[in-house]
Formats: C-alpha cells, structure tokens, sequence
C-alpha cells in the first residue's frame, strides 16, 4: 500500500499513555493518538476535529534508538497567596499551606524512530504535503518536545514498509558485526495467524476519549551498514537517502 515515510527524533519525546493527574507516563515508542494529533495538527485542525479520514492510516514503527525514560518533578501553586493556588471542584481556592500539587511527568530521552504509513492515497497525499509545510509547529507529544530533524522522509512511496529495510538508521553501528537488531511495532499482522504481542489504549475516539487495538512487536535483523550515526554524519546519510544522486 503507498504512503510515506517519517522520522521523529528529539532530545525529549512524550507519548501519553493512561494517566491521572499525578503521574503522567509515557510509552515506549509513539502512539497511534500521538501520530494522529501530528498530522492533524500539520493540516491545522482543531483539538475538536473527528479525524475520521486519519483513521485509515496504517503504521510500522521501526525503532532506530530505543532511549530512556525520564521524570521531570512538577511542583504547581506552592508559595502564593489563596486567590492564586489552584482551583477546587466546587469552585473555591484551595487553602494556604495545602496548594501545593506535585506531579510526575514522564519524558523518553534520547529515542528516535521511523515510520512507515500507509492508507489511501487521498488521506497520505495530504498529510505528508501538510507535514512537509505544516500549518502549526509538530511537537512529539507535548508542546515542550519539538523534534531536532525533518519529520517528513519520503512521500509517494509505494512501499513505505519495505522502505523501512533501506532507510539510513538514526544510531551508531554496532562493534565487531555485520548485522542490528532492530524492533519493529506494527498495528497489523506481520504475518498471517500471527498473534498479538499486547493491547495498548491509544486510539483516539470521539469526546477526548481512547479505545484499545492490539499490535504486534517483532524483532528483525538489518544490515550495519544502514546506521548511520549521529549529527552531522546522520544529516549527510539522510540528505543521500532523501535526494539520491542523478543516475
């Protein structure tokens, strides 16, 4: 199925899974509302937009860097006077001395991936002219995690799956081997029969709400050669892939 290719890459990533206000976590690799509200919000859709054609889109996320997870401690209305602490369900302030709230938000660190999408072509045209000029900045789960490349790859690919065995790795080649392992997170069978791995609830639904799917995370051996590091050495690789030389 055509469709293209995305990479997202920051010092910081959030992708919300089950939370209340206290503890706020994030998931291992992007989820299916997080990859939602990004091309939504690079078409310049509302919060309050369906999305009904987004839910088409098809995703095989390839993990180039798994990171590390990250807390950053929040600390939210201590040391201010009763009219500026946080509010109260019935409408009141909440008293001096106890308007301090604490909470735990959880970032990834140092995670990159590619992804391939798939759908029909009248919903990945769109969203991939739209992430190439998007009409509000693309941030990776939170506003506070812009990504640090280009998030568009490729458009108008035919295979953007398969393109994920020859698109340049965004990590350091291993030592002493000729091969990575590589994990890959698809939200499709990879084979016929072939059973989930786990349900996550992550797909987005009418009223702000979520509904669970099953994927399936496999591990996958790819050539050395396609990693290709970091900053500058990475910049180059991708400028290679993306604008190949003349034949």
């Amino acid at each position: 199925m055509p469709g293209l290719l995305i990479h997202l890459s920051a010092p910081w990533q959030s992708w919300g899974t089950s939370a209340d206000f206290k503890v706020r976590p994030t998931g291992r690799y992007p989820s299916r509302s997080g990859l939602t509200g990004l091309i939504a919000s690079a078409l310049g859709r509302s919060r309050d937009h369906r999305n009904d054609d987004l839910a088409q889109l098809r995703y095989v996320i390839r993990i180039d860097r798994a990171g590390h997870r990250e807390m950053d401690f929040h600390t939210i209305g201590g040391g201010y006077p009763r009219e500026l602490t946080p509010p109260t369900a019935d409408g009141t302030r909440k008293k001096l001395g106890e308007g301090t709230m604490l909470t735990e938000r959880w970032y990834l660190a140092d995670a990159a991936f590619t992804v391939a999408v798939t759908g029909p072509e009248a919903v990945t045209t769109p969203a991939a002219e739209a992430l190439a000029a998007p009409v509000f900045a693309p941030y990776l789960g939170r506003r506070s995690c812009p990504p640090d490349t280009p998030i568009l790859l490729r458009a108008n690919i035919t295979d953007p799956v398969a393109e994920l065995d020859h698109a340049p790795l965004h990590t350091e080649p291993p030592r002493s081997t000729d091969t990575i392992n590589i994990t890959f997170i698809h939200d499709t069978p990879p084979a016929p029969d072939a059973p989930p791995t786990t349900t996550v609830r992550d797909t987005p639904a009418p009223g702000r709400t979520f509904t669970t799917r099953d994927i399936w995370e496999i591990s996958r051996t790819l050539p050395a050669h396609l990693c290709a590091g970091r900053g500058t050495d990475w910049i180059n690789a991708l400028a290679d892939y993306t604008q190949p030389a003349p034949a």
